[in-house]
């Protein structure tokens, strides 16, 4: 490990073997990390394709959910509304020295977790890289990206020296937040655009350029600034409206998680992402009619 060799490595656990996590279990067997996937059933190895082009032949180290080996760190890239189930049905596992890492989009599992594990160290992440499984055994590198990460809780200096090596090599360049929920807001005003509006209208991140878009995208800024502002966090609309446009650049050739969960059938984030929006919007009292345009509109595409 660079610059940590010090330092034992946490036997890390990552639920699922998703897109995210499959490409974070790639990422430990490059660094020599001792991991294992948490998985419902046995696996076949995962032939991955790098943001280089570059083929890879895995075979993943998996242990049954229902039987996990011992481990000290937890990974959770899974939907948000997965988080509380897949905890509870590990919870005779987790003990209060273990630490949890929260990895998806959205917001409010964090409030849920703290109540169900208060006393163990939580880290709040995001990150922007991207990854697309076109099937169960083949895994695509789409797109290199940041990761924000920081802690929810009150730590020891030295678990932290220890950790946030460990993690910032993962998914890098990442960055440790002294208040997580900034990056996190910052990160749900990107999905709260991006999300719904190419789950709705079918199409790929790239075309909300077109300029039927624009007056959209700019009323779910300006609504979601409000609310970040009367919670403590003040960003303007325009910073918001760029940091959209910026990810829509970036991402251009992508589907959205929530256009391919729809497109599949399966459940969305939207209450953790506009449906987070319009709940805080409602105890501060504050009018968002296009993020709740857009929680409708899913709700019933779902």
């Amino acid at each position: 490990m660079q610059n940590n060799s010090q330092v034992t490595c946490p036997k890390l656990a990552i639920v699922g073997s998703g897109a995210i996590g499959g490409l974070i279990g790639f990422k430990c067997r490059q660094l020599g990390y001792d991991y294992q996937h948490l998985v419902k059933s046995q696996q076949s190895p995962i032939h991955l394709t790098d943001i280089s082009g570059e083929s890879h032949s895995l075979t993943p180290k998996i242990s049954l959910i229902s039987k996990p080996q011992p481990f000290d760190l937890l990974i959770l890239p899974v939907k948000a509304y997965q988080v509380l189930a897949v905890l509870k049905q590990l919870h005779s596992y987790i003990h209060p020295q273990h630490l949890i890492v929260l990895l998806h989009n959205g917001m409010g599992t964090i409030e849920q977790v703290k109540e169900m594990l208060p006393n163990n160290p939580l880290i709040a992440a995001t990150t922007s890289y991207g990854a697309f499984k076109p099937d169960t055994n083949t895994l695509i590198e789409t797109g290199l990206g940041q990761t924000h990460l920081g802690w929810i809780n009150d730590v020891d200096e030295t678990v932290r020296h220890a950790i946030e090596p460990i993690l910032s090599a993962l998914l890098p360049p990442s960055h440790w937040h002294q208040d997580i929920s900034l990056a996190l807001w910052k990160k749900l005003a990107v999905n709260a655009v991006i999300n719904p509006l190419t789950a709705i209208y079918n199409i790929k991140n790239g075309e909300l350029t077109n300029a039927k878009y624009q007056e959209t995208i700019h009323k779910i800024c300006d609504e979601v600034s409000s609310v970040m502002g009367a919670t403590g966090y003040s960003v303007s609309k325009a910073e918001l409206v760029t940091n959209v446009r910026q990810v829509i650049s970036a991402t251009a050739n992508n589907y959205s998680s929530m256009h391919q969960d729809i497109k599949h059938n399966r459940p969305s984030e939207i209450d953790f992402i506009n449906g987070y929006v319009t709940a805080k919007a409602t105890t501060l009292q504050i009018e968002v009619p296009y993020n709740q345009r857009m929680l409708e509109q899913i709700k019933l595409l779902e």
